[in-house]
């Protein structure tokens, strides 16, 4: 195609790079936890319109001079500005999480995991396939979760330049400068309204979806591109308002930050708001050159935190994550700061270093398409090999014997926890059958064992006490063995109240076949929606209302008294677990990382954290003459400490989930307790005495 356009020179906007601050600062204020930036995590989409502002008008302007697309010099031009800096902190964060994190951890192999990902620019779909969410508490974990965006960004740049091939392809040769622009914004029109639908109709059943997906983040892009493409010679009819303008689109980003947080459903409706904010912005400062707005973001300090906003970016996140790691889920405001600080003196070093004489002198392979996109390619491939280096790294730690504990208990859990805990790996849909049986006569269960995932981690615990007892598991994630009580959880699985009522049918089925007894356990505290002790927990939601809580409390006892009365006029015993002692830091990481006592927390601070939910289950249990309660906290503590292991082993796997060894040795010490479960021996009281 020949030339056929007019060129409409494309100049350097310092105070686009000055929005870069805005968004970077907003960003990593936000992770690291700094006041006043609660919403700072939509500096991401800040970033998403600048890029299809800048990609649209860059890949337009050369259409205009040229009559196409020339794919392989927009590509090397992304080699260079992206994958250098990008490749030496992923190759960096990866040496650190080899030698820093705990030996064989899921740290480890999900750092290998990511940066492999990372290596296709497919890290988004990873993280959407293995997070519970961005603003999940245990994100901290994950040194390389920024590059979703990065990722994102990626996909939009291999998609948006071939639309726009095919755009300037398919025009006829006399066809103006201004008709193809009106083209290009319709396409962009078309690409804006069907993924905004799409994110405003999937951001609350599908967060992790619309979150980090590039069909729903697509219109951020698109609306950038639209602003590029429909300013472009309007900026005099627009010379008045653009102060107006510019100060409104900056109010709506500010908005964004101070008055979103992570409990805000995004992005859906509420990422309009930053996403307008930073167009209308853009087309303030578009409009005139000498506005406040524009000359505000184009003063050298903001341009210079621009400029060097890629370079942080890279840099502050594993840094910020690997000082959480070691902290042990702990948020230190302070050195994060300091953190953060050093990130930005890291990305001065990487800026003048590497990103910028790379991207501007080009030196050597960089010079021309051809050996730049084959050094592209070779970073791909370094990339991949380092993630797997890693899970080699791994696998040697695990087997190498050389490590303790920490990597032995990595098998430490129940047999049957993959395929008999419902809602994890395994769905509910019917009951589980023989495969979640232990013992012989399988078809004859003598012992159910019912609750959420502590329940299944008392299995061990039934298996090492009645070897020659058919034992039968139904256990269900996060589902409170209380019937109809599972609407006052607001976590529960929707399936938790068929899941209930089917266990209550199963047992009244089995009694006629011989079951004597039913042992209950569960995350109890959890179900009253106490705060955790946890430090990777702090986030999650409990109530405060002190009404609120005894309204739980009170909730919770008349639903599970209705329960017991049910199994008691069955005729079937029924021992019920009081909840075991909970951790602050996770015990393998810890001991890991700290070793020592470090790890144990004081007695005195679980029995606070237990004593009332405890108190709320006897209250129960006493009623009912076919009831006992089995107290846990003496098998794991002594007079003073709860400990995270003793005898060399480590009694949980995490903070609340105890580990197979543990439960089997607390079949032991509940020895007298499951003897009453099948009438071996008379005992006193109906509450156990330990």
């Amino acid at each position: 195609m020949k030339k056929i356009f007019q060129h409409t020179e494309r100049k350097y906007r310092p105070d686009i790079d000055g929005l870069r601050a805005i968004a970077i600062v907003s960003v990593i204020a936000y992770h690291a936890g700094i006041p006043g930036f609660p919403g700072g995590f939509v500096g991401v989409d800040i970033f998403f319109v600048i890029s299809g502002f800048l990609i649209t008008g860059l890949l337009f302007n050369e259409a205009a001079i040229s009559g196409r697309v020339n794919l392989g010099a927009f590509y090397a031009r992304r080699v260079r500005r992206l994958m250098p800096a990008g490749f030496l902190v992923v190759a960096a964060t990866l040496l650190a999480g080899a030698f820093i994190f705990a030996p064989a951890s899921d740290e480890q192999r999900s750092l290998a995991r990511s940066a492999i990902a990372f290596s296709y620019f497919g890290s988004n779909f990873y993280f959407f396939r293995t997070t519970g969410g961005y603003f999940d508490a245990p994100s901290f974990s994950l040194p390389l979760l920024h590059t979703w965006s990065l990722a994102v960004e990626e996909q939009y740049y291999l998609v948006w330049p071939l639309v726009m091939l095919l755009v300037f392809r398919f025009a006829k040769s006399r066809q103006v400068e201004s008709i193809m622009r009106v083209r290009s914004v319709w396409v962009l029109g078309i690409m804006f309204v069907a993924s905004l639908a799409l994110c405003v109709a999937t951001t609350r059943e599908h967060q992790n979806f619309a979150f980090y997906l590039l069909p729903t983040r697509v219109w951020e892009f698109a609306i950038g591109g639209i602003v590029g493409l429909a300013t472009t010679g309007g900026q005099a009819r627009l010379g008045r308002w653009a102060d107006g303008l510019a100060t409104g689109g900056l109010a709506l980003i500010v908005y964004a930050i101070v008055a979103f947080d992570h409990s805000t459903p995004f992005p859906g409706s509420a990422a309009m708001l930053p996403v307008f904010g930073t167009a209308l912005l853009i087309v303030g400062m578009t409009a005139s050159e000498k506005g406040v707005v524009r000359s505000l973001l184009a003063s050298r300090p903001m341009v210079y935190i621009g400029l060097l906003s890629y370079s942080w970016y890279l840099w502050h996140w594993p840094l910020l994550s690997m000082y959480r790691i070691y902290n042990l889920g702990a948020q230190d405001v302070a050195a994060n700061a300091f953190i953060v600080i050093g990130a930005l003196i890291l990305a001065w070093f990487t800026y003048v270093l590497v990103e910028n004489p790379i991207r501007v002198r080009r030196p050597g392979p960089f010079r021309s398409v051809r050996p730049t996109l084959l050094v592209g390619l070779g970073i791909v491939l370094a990339t991949l090999a380092m993630g797997n280096a890693l899970r080699s790294w791994t696998v040697y730690q695990k087997n190498s014997g050389l490590y303790g504990p920490t990597v032995s208990m990595l098998d430490d859990i129940s047999p049957y926890w993959s395929q008999c805990l419902l809602g994890v790996s395994r769905q509910f849909g019917e009951l589980p059958l023989g495969e979640c049986m232990h013992g012989p006569d399988k078809k004859h269960p003598r012992i159910v064992l019912w609750g959420d995932s502590h329940a299944a981690n008392m299995m061990p615990m039934l298996m090492e006490a009645f070897p020659d007892v058919a034992v039968y598991q139904l256990t269900m994630a996060g589902c409170p063995p209380v019937i109809g009580y599972e609407s006052q959880v607001p976590t529960v699985s929707k399936d938790c109240p068929d899941f209930n009522r089917r266990v209550i049918q199963e047992i009244l089925e089995l009694k006629k076949n011989g079951l004597e007894g039913v042992v209950i356990s569960a995350r109890w505290p959890m179900y009253l929606r106490l705060p955790s002790i946890a430090i990777s927990e702090q986030q999650l939601n409990a109530l405060s209302d002190p009404q609120k809580l005894a309204q739980a409390r009170a909730d919770m006892k008349a639903k599970f008294d209705e329960t017991l009365s049910v199994l008691n006029q069955a005729g079937v015993r029924v021992l019920v677990l009081a909840p075991n002692p909970e951790m602050i830091y996770p015990p393998r990481q810890c001991i890991g990382l700290r070793k020592g006592s470090y790890c144990d927390v004081p007695r005195v601070v679980n029995e606070k954290f237990l004593g009332d939910t405890t108190l709320a289950l006897e209250e129960v249990v006493n009623r009912y003459p076919n009831a006992r309660l089995a107290h846990l906290m003496d098998f794991f503590c002594d007079a003073q400490t709860c400990f995270a292991a003793r005898d060399g082993k480590i009694l949980a796997y995490d903070e609340n989930h105890i580990t197979a060894s543990a439960a089997r040795d607390l079949g032991r010490f509940l020895a007298a307790d499951l003897d009453w479960l099948l009438g071996k021996s008379a005992v006193m009281g109906s509450v156990s005495q330990h």
